[in-house]
């Protein structure tokens, strides 16, 4: 009771900025014999801040601090000034006609004022949807492949579950945004990067680093942002078909439309369907299973904008996704006859039984729905230099997320419910143009019912392990953040929050920095610091133990009967580290810019899935040993001659973790499964007009350590560096694009994606260890239809 009472008196406390009136100013301008006059210009003197009006002669402005005096125009009329005081809320214009020439007019143009553009104080890297187009982009996760930021694999051969890392840490410690929304939080994770399709995003922006405070405690390693087509967009109707060498088919679809005449309410529909046929049952290391696994996937997202004349948005939508996949051994079905045989003849080598084909599938549900609000407050600020304005404002933004998982791999059984509601305040007050401060409070509601069965019976008798993972956990906390920026010369952003978790009953700060200094104006320097915690989920942060034959335990809850109160999942981390960018030319100027940057991310408490302890045992345990990443990145972009873009990019990782060990001792090791470095290059070249468009990528990766399966660390060994490479052409007819290439040119492959696959009922069988592709090469067509 005490954690609402807190929370619901700080949206209260918060909510009362919105008392504030907006000091928006309605008018009407005429002429003497009182008739309107359409598309009259309205502005405040001294500034480019104005309005012009409708069929009426009515106009709607908001005030801009330190300027009262309004001036009317209209052509073939004398300009006509009135000094509008504070508390004013109506004004009316009677212009008088002149008879001047033509040419002797000047028109005011109907300057909006609400766009405010800015560098962004952190370096981030932007994917436009020319980026996305480069590859063949069916999701989230296959829009990385030109990126050395971020890295993307899978978390197990079985599941098909993708993962990316950041900073050589997984991707669970960096924070994804839909629209500066946070998604992806909690169960959803292992599957949340195949439930966004590419052809959905209009861009990508990913940034390296702790983020603002504003957007949450959980972003450690950096953030990802997905700013998805716009109930405004041009295009009424997109389409992008995609069928693959394997007959895999993908549809996307999108729409968006105006729903009233004055085009105030808007909306976008997007459609998403995939299936694999049967001739997906691919199994290019011949080691008995589906190299990936047969899944179906429908994804329906609606997203609705209300933008009023005074500068409110209200944006509002729902998204639902289904998918089923279908993994393990070639012929396997999901039948109760052939799961039942699993649990029943498992131990096949006693007597004449034939082993039961192991399998594994996955149901995923998942809905969500939200709404922001979004209504400036008080008078603008406007910078004579700048030409430009900043407006306080306030917003408030509400999302209902579920997801649920009844998932079974082999004899492994999990079930996973989550029920998660967010809200979110924030006032964002411009004291001038360069300086304002945002403050908010927000809360999380989060609902856990998570079950697994893990029975390992080959391990020993009558060993299963019944875990229940129930929990709710309830979040309340607050934040502020001061922003002084000179443009193009000077930002600095200092933030701090504080949030209560009931469920842990513990209080803890986050303060976080930035700075950006350009130092030349073609010099720029960017540093970032700050704390970052986040509430582990133990099994689907690691949702690759489940395609294990081992056993999971918790350090000294061996028993199977797990206690929370032993064990501290909320891990906590800093992150401080910059870059430095510089501009130069090659050819012209300008043309060139090279990028160095290094993070460091230090953990204070980590959460470890230890498969190096034993070699039948995963054990889950919370330690402060000594655990961190470096990194080290430098960026090369180069365009020679128009139309022709070249990027060249080599990133080094340095990351080491502390595992405990069976005699109760620590050892540091090399964090797994973290390639030591990348390196890529593309280029790009696209005709006039961009009629045809050519790409093409070669990648470098690194080794990386694989961890001991004997519980020896001396039995670890390291993968081998490996070369990928990909190419792709496109060809714009008339309102289509045709589009056609190859992903992995090379045909390289993990060979033992699937350890000890020719026994999968048995400790020795592992498919959590992956650290090269599970695909082969594959070539893959494509149509792009737009109509405007």
């Amino acid at each position: 009771m005490k954690f609402f009472k807190i929370t619901v008196f700080s949206f209260f406390a918060l909510a009362a900025c919105g008392s504030l009136r907006a000091q928006d100013l309605r008018g009407v301008v005429r002429d003497a014999e009182n008739q309107p006059l359409v598309g009259a210009s309205v502005y405040w003197a001294g500034t480019t801040i104005g309005a012009s009006t409708d069929a009426q002669g009515a106009f709607l402005l908001h005030r801009v601090k330190g300027y009262d005096k309004l001036v009317a125009s209209y052509l073939g009329f004398v300009n006509d000034t009135l000094d509008v005081k504070n508390g004013v809320d109506k004004v009316a214009f009677a212009l008088r006609s002149e008879g001047v020439a033509l040419e002797g007019v000047v028109v005011e143009g109907n300057l909006s004022g609400n766009f405010v553009k800015r560098d962004g104080i952190v370096k981030g890297e932007m994917i436009s949807f020319a980026g996305l187009c480069k590859m063949a982009c069916c999701n989230l996760a296959e829009s990385f492949e030109n990126s050395a930021s971020v890295t993307v694999g899978y978390s197990d051969a079985i599941s098909g579950a993708r993962q990316i890392k950041m900073l050589g840490l997984a991707g669970t410690y960096t924070q994804i945004l839909d629209e500066n929304r946070p998604i992806m939080r909690g169960l959803s994770a292992p599957y949340g990067l195949s439930y966004t399709p590419g052809m959905w995003l209009n861009s990508i922006q990913v940034s390296k680093g702790v983020a603002s405070v504003t957007a949450g405690h959980e972003a450690i390693t950096g953030q990802i942002n997905l700013e998805h087509r716009k109930p405004t967009d041009d295009e009424r109707l997109f389409v992008n078909l995609y069928l693959d060498d394997e007959l895999r088919p993908e549809a996307n679809v999108s729409t968006a439309f105006p729903v009233t005449k004055d085009k105030k309410l808007s909306s976008v529909i997007l459609l998403h369907g995939s299936m694999d046929t049967d001739a997906r049952k691919m199994d290019h290391n011949h080691d008995g299973f589906r190299d990936l696994p047969k899944s179906d996937q429908i994804n329906v997202a609606n997203k609705w904008l209300y933008a009023a004349d005074n500068g409110t948005q209200v944006r509002w939508g729902w998204k639902f996704v289904q998918e089923n996949r279908l993994g393990g051994m070639l012929d396997y079905k999901n039948t109760r006859t052939m799961r039942e045989a699993m649990e029943k003849d498992w131990d096949w080598r006693a007597g004449d039984k034939k082993m039961p084909l192991y399998g594994s599938h996955i149901r995923n549900r998942n809905a969500n729905g939200y709404f922001k609000v979004g209504m400036p407050v008080g008078p603008a600020v406007y910078d004579p230099d700048e030409q430009d304005e900043m407006r306080s404002n306030l917003a408030f933004v509400a999302d209902f997320d579920h997801f649920s998982e009844d998932a079974y791999f082999g004899l492994n059984d999990y079930t996973g419910n989550q029920n998660s509601l967010a809200l979110n305040l924030m006032y964002n007050h411009y004291f001038t143009y360069r300086s304002s401060l945002i403050v908010g409070v927000q809360g999380h509601l989060d609902y856990y019912r998570e079950k697994l069965l893990n029975p390992t019976p080959w391990i020993a008798a009558n060993s299963v392990r019944n875990y229940d993972f129930d929990r709710n956990e309830r979040e309340a906390g607050a934040y502020a953040e001061y922003t002084y920026a000179i443009k193009d010369k000077f930002s600095i952003v200092a933030g701090l929050r504080g949030d209560y978790n009931h469920y842990y009953d513990r209080f803890f700060l986050t303060p976080r920095g930035h700075l950006k200094w350009n130092i030349t104006p073609s010099t720029t320097l960017r540093a970032s610091g700050g704390l970052g915690y986040r509430s582990t989920n133990v099994i689907t942060d690691n949702i690759g133990v489940l395609a294990t034959g081992r056993a999971i335990t918790f350090l000294d809850n061996e028993s199977g009967k797990f206690d929370f109160r032993k064990f501290d999942r909320m891990e906590k981390a800093l992150t401080v580290g910059g870059s430095l960018t510089q501009t130069f030319g090659l050819v012209n100027p300008g043309d060139a810019t090279l990028s160095f940057d290094y993070f460091r991310t230090q953990f204070y408490n980590s959460v470890v899935a230890d498969q190096e302890m034993y070699a039948d045992r995963i054990v889950f345990y919370d330690t402060d040993g000594r655990s961190y990443s470096d990194t080290y990145q430098i960026d090369f972009s180069w365009s020679p001659v128009e139309r022709l873009d070249i990027f060249a990019t080599f990133r080094y990782t340095d990351s080491e973790m502390t595992i405990r060990r069976a005699d109760g001792g620590t050892a540091r090791v090399e964090r797994p499964l973290v390639s030591q470095y990348k390196t890529l290059l593309n280029i790009q070249y696209a005709t006039k007009f961009r009629r045809w468009v050519f790409d093409a990528t070669a990648q470098l990766n690194g080794p990386a350590r694989i961890p001991t399966q004997t519980g020896d660390l001396d039995d670890s060994y390291y993968s081998p560096r490996y070369p990928m490479f990909f190419a792709q052409v496109s060809r714009k007819v008339g309102k289509f694009d045709i589009y056609a290439g190859c992903e992995n040119i090379a045909d390289y492959r993990q060979k033992d994606p699937i350890l000890n696959a020719q026994d999968p009922y048995d400790y020795k069988f592992n498919s959590m260890n992956v650290w090269g592709p599970l695909m082969g090469r594959k070539f893959y067509v494509g149509l792009r239809f737009n109509l405007y």
